[in-house]
């Protein structure tokens, strides 16, 4: 995953998580389910390899 979608993917992890934190008034461990968040954003990226290369590829390709 480039940098840039990475970075946004991270910083919407970090608000979701934060706002299911607020909502559970405080029952939710945080740092558990930021930990779930990332590993669950890791598979998803594994699994769709092929489908970001043509979406980067298509996004190269409107750029020039």
């Amino acid at each position: 995953m480039r940098d840039s979608h990475r970075a946004e993917a991270e910083r919407l992890l970090v608000r979701a998580v934060e706002e299911e934190a607020r909502r559970s008034g405080g029952r939710t461990d945080a740092g558990a389910l930021m930990s779930r968040a990332r590993a669950a954003l890791d598979t998803m990226a594994a699994s769709a390899g092929e489908e970001y290369a043509a979406y980067t590829q298509a996004l190269d390709s409107a750029a020039s």
